[in-house]
């Protein structure tokens, strides 16, 4: 292995196990801005009307074991929004419902909001002019300057996904299956964390142990499962390297769906754009 290259990824969509739903979707859906598009059964899906975008569905699993304050498989995630302005509407709303913003940083260009949703998970607001992430070491941000840029919109718009970080117990082994399996290339960022296509889609990996890392996704709340784009010959390519290399997936008949399982129990989801 080490040959293959899965191609450019968009992530599409997240989909975290919850406990309380309501709260969830009045975090996700009146402070980050993202439009609740339906609920079907114990899933609620938010993300965007114009374009059609499903960013973030709410699983209510009720029976999953909430381990809070314990170590999760999902470090945090980045939403990356396109302006400022943005970024100072996602703080004016928590700002009007007294929502804790867990830090605010900036450096050179780049603005960012850490939050902590209602059931643990790590969400980072991030606004970067650049591509290419600052190496700088970041220093807290003016809020009352940042607030004077706000709109006062109810929603949040042209925001993307475009990194997520993960905690993981064997290093090696995750980073195998990233590099090795899907293909994607690894930068070392420092002594525990790696990067993954820089300047795209990227996955950060740290070394933890304890907590729910390597405990099954539908037993523990949390992350469940990661979903791309991609294009039908990046698909096809993939399912020939899985065959080839006996691993364990699932493809469906019309061949637009691969789903695979990571080094911690993770669902990757491969969907033909």
């Amino acid at each position: 292995m080490g040959n293959f290259h899965l191609g450019k990824l968009d992530l599409k969509t997240i989909a975290i196990r919850v406990r309380d739903r309501d709260g969830m979707i009045h975090f996700y859906r009146d402070i980050i801005g993202l439009h609740l598009l339906r609920e079907e059964n114990e899933l609620a899906i938010l993300g965007y009307k114009e374009p059609a975008s499903e960013l973030l569905w709410l699983e209510e699993s009720p029976r999953a074991d909430e381990h809070r304050g314990e170590i999760k498989k999902m470090s945090r995630f980045s939403l990356v929004v396109p302006n400022e302005k943005e970024l100072a509407n996602v703080y004016y709303r928590a700002e009007k419902e007294n929502y804790p913003v867990k830090s605010a940083l900036s450096a050179e260009d780049e603005k960012g909001l850490l939050f902590e949703d209602p059931e643990g998970n790590e969400i980072e607001i991030f606004y970067g002019p650049s591509k290419q992430r600052s190496t700088s070491t970041p220093i807290n941000l003016n809020a009352k300057k940042l607030s004077e840029l706000a709109t006062k919109e109810e929603k949040i718009h042209a925001a993307f996904f475009d990194k997520i970080h993960l905690n993981v117990s064997d290093l090696k082994k995750q980073e195998a299956f990233l590099a090795d399996i899907l293909g994607l290339q690894v930068h070392d960022e420092n002594d525990e964390e790696l990067l993954l296509n820089r300047g795209e889609f990227n996955v950060g990996l740290t070394t933890a142990t304890g907590g729910t890392i390597d405990l099954p996704t539908d037993k523990v709340l949390g992350l469940d499962f990661l979903q791309f784009s991609v294009s039908k010959e990046n698909l096809l390519e993939l399912l020939e390297h899985l065959q080839a290399e006996n691993i364990a997936f699932f493809c469906d008949k019309k061949q637009n769906l691969i789903t695979i399982y990571d080094a911690v129990g993770i669902e990757w989801w491969f969907i033909v754009k």
